[in-house]
């Protein structure tokens, strides 16, 4: 009987990890021991900055932020609060990462904050890295380019609820009151121009716009 073989999509193989990493904890964090090795992928400058910005020892290593944040946009997690809940809950996870105690709050905000410029070299590594490996997947899908645009939320006071609320009260009653709030709020933050008034992920808010460019794959 000829061999039947079946083309794996990579949907399959984000499936199969995220299947893994729910229901076999320690076998996924095996494979993606064995298959992933960040410190290949952290640029020199990033650890010099990391560890001589205060002169000690550090109780959290670099590679465990940096773990923690990947497997928060891999997973979809939302929230830094809800991943340090995470973290406190499963020890696998806080191993893997490297923690011998999990960070607060206020630590993950300012390795954000004080390694931003750092973030942007690692992945232009990355890139470096899977790109021949979506040449040899599908050389014409890889030679694609889609575009897709979005916003990264802002912490302005455009964007707290009461602040829409407190704008219902001068609505009339046979007026939506929140398609008349929306119209009644500026189309950028004072604070921040940057943050402008737009519809993403299913509601209104001010957000600094993005793009992402990818290949097929």
């Amino acid at each position: 009987m000829a061999t039947k073989y079946h083309q794996i999509s990579l949907s399959d193989i984000f499936s199969d990890c995220q299947n893994s990493f729910i229901d076999e904890s320690p076998s996924f964090f095996s494979l993606l021991s064995e298959h992933f090795d960040l410190n290949e992928f952290i640029p020199p400058e990033f650890l010099t900055a990391f560890y001589l910005s205060v002169g000690r020892k550090r109780l959290y290593p670099l590679q465990g932020f940096l773990t923690a944040f990947i497997l928060q946009k891999i997973f979809s997690i939302p929230t830094d609060s809800l991943l340090l809940l995470f973290l406190h809950l499963s020890k696998e996870l806080k191993e893997f990462c490297g923690f011998t105690k999990v960070p607060d709050a206020s630590l993950m905000s300012r390795f954000k904050h004080d390694f931003e410029p750092y973030i942007e070299p690692m992945f232009q590594r990355m890139v470096d890295y899977t790109e021949p490996i979506c040449q040899l997947i599908d050389s014409s899908l890889s030679q694609m380019l889609t575009f897709d645009t979005s916003g990264i939320e802002l912490y302005v006071t455009e964007i707290n609820p009461k602040t829409l609320n407190a704008l219902f009260y001068k609505n009339k009653p046979d007026i939506d009151p929140y398609k008349m709030a929306y119209g009644l709020m500026p189309s950028q933050a004072v604070s921040c121009t940057d943050a402008k008034q737009m519809y993403i992920n299913g509601h209104f808010c001010y957000a600094d716009k993005f793009a992402i460019l990818t290949n097929g794959l």
